[in-house]
């Protein structure tokens, strides 16, 4: 969320930008602003400020379409029943399509589909608008400027939309196209997990399809676009591997519980404890834990790796606990016979290192990032040595044959 700036809130969502709006904003003001100024031998003559004024409402107006087409997959998501605490406004694949928990295909592929769904129907209407302004009763190429802004607008939208609706659409995430395969393939087999394998397979096959096309276009075409398309590709792959190990991560932990992974001694530390003393005598021992903050016997808060990196080491002498804590009234918490998956999700969106534990009898307790962690590689490492012990059983059957 760091690299995000808050728009507001629609559909109990907090919508944000993601920083690198700016620069593509500003590349699409000055890129149409050159092309129309080019134009000022037109009859109409355009002139700086109609060329400059119809770029930036075309850069806009292409910044809420995609705002339009990610609030399409909220407001869908809502009417099923999902929630999601945020959406971060990008180009291409909004993290939101990431972040969805639907209870069967039918719900995925509605959510899924509803953003590329309102696209098209954008770029039906603004290619309508367009239409009837070249086919009208004024020539556009002598018409009176504000015209010929609104044909340009209108025009630029309706191809955008449409590369916005199609690109999503295609089967490798973060696009909105790999939920579609994923609902189609859990449909199909019965099983999330195998639709996930299903999908990561299609993204990476995607992925590297768009990464020789970009290689052909570069020798063979446009080395603008033919990069464009490897660097595409390139990201799509790496997603689709990223999502592979999430996957496999999650099979690890199917069937543990929040108990499972619970700090049953967290360390408690005064408000007023400095971060260097925090960091070299709690964290040096626990890395990757946190730490409950009370004055006497009030619980404060809740403190971690996560806040004493965003302070300065410098100035970790001067900073107190209860300068950076997380409010105790804004940790989350877990019955302790939750789903374990389900909790590190929300320490993942959080970006916190421990959550509260709810249900216990000894007073606060914690489930930490550092818990769940050594849990899986105990896991690993058992199913590591049953699969040594059974090839070891087989070797020996087959010796005494």
């Amino acid at each position: 969320m760091s690299w995000s700036v808050p728009l507001g809130r629609i559909f109990d969502t907090e919508v944000r930008a993601h920083w690198s709006w700016i620069i593509i904003l500003a590349f699409i003001a000055v890129i149409f602003s050159t092309d129309l100024s080019a134009q000022g031998s037109s009859p109409a003559g355009w002139n700086l400020a109609w060329a400059w004024g119809t770029s930036i409402v075309t850069a806009l107006l292409v910044f809420v379409s995609v705002v339009v087409h990610e609030l399409a997959h909220v407001a869908v998501a809502r009417r099923n029943g999902m929630r999601t605490p945020a959406v971060v406004i990008q180009l291409i694949g909004g993290a939101f399509a990431m972040e969805i928990q639907p209870k069967n295909p039918g719900e995925e592929f509605r959510v899924a589909v509803a953003g590329s769904a309102l696209s098209f129907l954008l770029m039906l209407f603004f290619g309508g608008v367009t239409l009837l302004l070249a086919a009208g009763p004024v020539d556009m190429n002598s018409a009176p400027l504000a015209l010929q802004a609104l044909q340009f607008v209108t025009f630029i939208l309706a191809l955008f939309n449409g590369f916005l609706g199609g690109v999503n659409l295609l089967p490798g995430y973060p696009l909105d196209g790999a939920r579609v395969a994923h609902a189609i393939a859990w449909r199909k087999t019965g099983s999330e997990v195998a639709a996930t394998a299903i999908a990561v397979r299609l993204g990476r096959y995607m992925g590297l399809l768009l990464v020789a096309t970009g290689v052909f276009v570069v020798f063979y075409g446009d080395a603008t676009a033919g990069l464009s398309l490897g660097v595409a590709g390139w990201l799509i792959a790496g997603s689709s591997k990223v999502l592979d190990r999430r996957a496999q991560l999650r099979n690890l932990v199917t069937g543990l519980r929040v108990a499972d992974a619970e700090d049953p001694d967290p360390a408690r530390i005064p408000p007023q404890l400095t971060l260097d003393v925090f960091a070299g005598e709690y964290l040096a021992e626990r890395m990757g834990t946190a730490a409950l903050v009370e004055r006497g016997s009030e619980l404060l808060g809740l403190i971690g790796t996560a806040q004493i990196r965003r302070v300065p080491r410098r100035a970790w002498p001067n900073t107190h606990t209860e300068q950076v804590m997380v409010p105790i009234g804004s940790v989350p918490c877990a019955a302790r016979d939750s789903d374990l998956w389900t909790a590190l999700e929300v320490l993942e969106r959080t970006g916190l290192d421990a959550m509260l534990v709810s249900g216990s009898e000894d007073g606060p307790v914690l489930m930490t990032r550092r818990a769940a962690a050594q849990m899986v590689r105990e896991k690993v490492e058992g199913q590591q040595r049953e699969l040594v012990a059974g090839r070891q059983l087989k070797k020996g059957r087959f010796r005494g044959r």
